[in-house]
């Protein structure tokens, strides 16, 4: 009974719930390509490797 009703909703929300997975997978990837990407990473001693 219970999954009659879970298949029901995913067939009336499916479209809803693609929609905000696809926008929450696209934000992930905006975030790590920016962290990547960022400026500020090559000023940041963390990534910098200490010769001596």
């Amino acid at each position: 009974m219970m999954m009659d009703s879970l298949a029901q909703w995913f067939t009336d929300y499916g479209n809803a719930v693609a929609v905000l997975v696809t926008l929450g997978v696209a934000l992930l990837l905006v975030c790590c390509l920016e962290c990547v990407t960022s400026p500020t990473r090559d000023k940041d001693d963390i990534f910098n490797r200490h010769t001596a």
